[in-house]
């Protein structure tokens, strides 16, 4: 049974994604001074006294259309106003109410939602009076400070008294983050894979500034796309909101099951998308390159190689991961995209048995062991596999001592010919025998 929703709406910067962290209790939104920053619509799931509940945390309602995607912004917010089961209808006690919000006030009456009206920023002043706010027409009323954590358990009891008593779902979903380059059609392809537009998509790069998740099923699993801000060098960010959409998109690696490194099959692969997926090589995430913007190139045989061979040079170092042409826009190739997630998480979990490894790898190793300036001859004793995601090789010798990047190479491509491990990084240690 489906949780009940709960809708976080307000104009720019009153405390919305503050307070969708603090219901959340961890970091999800991104939170900046400038108002602005959350573009589409982020959701979580919250639990207060044993109540689960899912939490949408939207962009500001934009008073004034003349910014770019402001319109897209608002009329996407009171959409999903429409669809939830609870809206928090945020403003800020600072200040009186603005006539903007007065007409929101009223188009949520018209609606007949149930809403909360959170006045927020109550840190700000000691005697605050709440009486303006009554004006609205909304309540219940409740005064918070989002960022002190003032008044967020009244707002939490409000909450569970007005939905349905729901138990919280098992965490067995899949996470899989989508990566690129800023204009590169990562939201294009993110919206195409769910079926519908989730994520804002406008042909100005930079459209995303936070990490979006989407929920979508591909045979009977559930998985979460995570559609991140686009990414470039710091030096290069247009201003210190895009510089933050980048270093949570770099951070989100970690949280990731799977990577999918969206780039642009009309322009080629640049050093960036390689010193991205170096960045995920790095945290042994498993890897799915797509090529995207297909319908923009002459699509013949010979191109299509042509194009492969140019993308498989820059990225060499990750010859591993399945490499994908696809187009957002006409939909061509992208349900093979899930295929080949699928793949790669179950490649990244196998395991091989140390007497197999041992019996392919072990006369290898002898036969052509490192080469180690000034120290006596390497002797390898036997080999195991120690872990999963990443699958982690450990090869016990005379001596310790760290592979040289050549020999570790060459470890590799050995247990890549007989098992693969598609699309997924390999860890190689090596170990003294005690």
């Amino acid at each position: 049974m489906a949780l009940p929703r709960i809708l976080i709406l307000g104009l720019p910067n009153v405390g919305k994604s503050t307070l969708f962290n603090k219901i959340l209790r961890r970091k999800k939104a991104l939170v900046h001074r400038r108002p602005g920053m959350t573009r589409d619509v982020l959701t979580g799931v919250g639990e207060w006294q044993g109540h689960c509940f899912e939490v949408l945390d939207t962009g500001g309602l934009f008073e004034n259309p003349s910014q770019p995607l402001n319109e897209k912004v608002t009329a996407k917010a009171l959409e999903y106003a429409k669809k939830a089961d609870l809206v928090l209808f945020v403003v800020d006690g600072t200040r009186m109410p603005l006539p903007w919000e007065e007409e929101v006030a009223r188009r949520l009456l018209r609606m007949g939602k149930k809403v909360i009206l959170v006045v927020n920023k109550m840190d700000a002043r000691r005697n605050f009076d709440l009486t303006p706010f009554y004006s609205l027409g909304l309540e219940p009323l409740v005064a918070v400070s989002a960022e002190h954590n003032h008044g967020l358990s009244d707002l939490l009891d409000e909450i569970i008294k007005n939905i349905p008593r729901r138990d919280c779902p098992e965490q067995d979903e899949v996470k899989i983050l989508v990566l690129g380059r800023p204009n590169v059609g990562k939201s294009s392809l993110v919206n195409r894979i769910a079926g519908k537009e989730r994520v804002i998509v406008d042909a100005r790069p930079g459209t995303t500034r936070d990490v979006i998740d989407v929920e979508v099923k591909f045979h009977g699993k559930k998985y979460r796309l995570l559609d991140t801000a686009g990414m470039r060098r710091l030096s290069r960010a247009s201003d210190s909101l895009e510089a933050a959409g980048i270093i949570k998109a770099e951070k989100a690696i970690r949280g990731a099951d799977v990577c999918l490194l969206v780039m642009d099959a009309s322009q080629g692969p640049t050093h960036y998308d390689a010193a991205i997926a170096s960045r995920i090589v790095k945290e042994g995430k498993p890897l799915v390159l797509v090529a995207n913007k297909w319908d923009l190139v002459k699509a013949d045989t010979v191109e299509y190689f042509k194009r492969r061979e140019a993308f498989l040079e820059k990225l060499s170092f990750v010859s591993f991961a399945p490499l994908l042409f696809v187009s957002a826009l006409t939909g061509r190739r992208v349900p093979k995209v899930m295929e080949e997630v699928e793949e790669v998480l179950k490649e990244a979990e196998k395991r091989v048995k140390t007497a197999e490894l041992n019996q392919y790898l072990l006369p290898i190793l002898r036969q052509t062991p490192p080469r180690i300036p000034d120290a006596k001859e390497v002797k390898f004793f036997y080999a195991v596999q120690a872990g999963v995601k990443p699958p982690l090789f450990i090869l016990f010798a005379n001596r310790e001592f760290k592979l040289d990047e050549g020999y570790r190479r060459f470890v590799e491509r050995k247990i890549r010919e007989k098992w693969k491990f598609k699309g997924t990084p390999i860890r190689i240690k090596v170990k003294k025998k005690k």
